[in-house]
């Protein structure tokens, strides 16, 4: 039931963002953005390490007048070769850096999120950070070579930020038991464990976390 109590918790945040509309035209995307939204492990894909979906409609949402402007250079190809550019970008520089700097492709300029604003004086900049995109997977399946998931799994536009083993004492077990897992059964050449991959993995029980 951890599992389902923490998801249930993150899942109360509910959306507050606003679509941000450039030029008279603004594009639909998959429900409002912002907040918390529960995704299915079907949604992560795994050679990406990434939530498709999430991502292109994060991009949509905030910044219309740059992916109008890769479409037109790249049509059907837009969404392939961005999804592409961020994978190597991540694997290169690690999560951080490819949120706290601008992606370029094909003369586009795009930001992966939007910080909280230092004054509330730009109401654009406040739509743009509020629109930022969280999603919660429980049973996380990974991995190409196999079926192994982890509890749970956090992302932030489509980019996985956390992960979590979570611990029962009533089914026996307990955070040691979590961080156990992490250690000895979790292979560090996975996408998602790689160096400067996720911010953080926790190894929870309803009295502990460590990370």
């Amino acid at each position: 039931y951890l599992e389902e109590d923490i998801e249930n918790v993150l899942l109360q945040e509910q959306p507050e963002g606003e679509r941000v509309q450039e030029e008279g035209e603004e594009y639909t995307v998959a429900g409002q953005p912002g907040g918390y939204h529960r995704r299915t492990p079907e949604d992560y894909d795994k050679s990406l390490c990434l939530i498709p979906d999430d991502l292109i409609d994060f991009i949509k949402a905030t910044q219309p007048k740059q992916w109008r402007k890769l479409k037109k250079l790249e049509g059907d190809e837009a969404e392939e070769k961005l999804l592409k550019r961020v994978k190597n970008r991540v694997d290169k520089k690690g999560t951080v850096y490819v949120l706290r700097n601008e992606l370029k492709l094909s003369g586009c300029r795009f930001r992966l999120t939007y910080f909280r604003p230092n004054t509330g004086l730009n109401p654009e900049l406040q739509k743009k950070y509020k629109a930022n995109f969280f999603s919660v997977v429980r049973q996380l399946k990974y991995s190409q070579d196999n079926e192994n998931s982890l509890d749970l799994g956090i992302f932030l536009n489509g980019l996985p930020v956390f992960t979590a083993e979570l611990k029962n004492p009533m089914n026996g077990q307990d955070v040691g038991d979590a961080v156990a897992q992490y250690k000895h059964d979790r292979d560090p050449r996975e996408p998602i464990f790689r160096f400067k991959r996720c911010l953080a993995h926790f190894a929870v029980d309803p009295q502990e976390v460590y990370y």
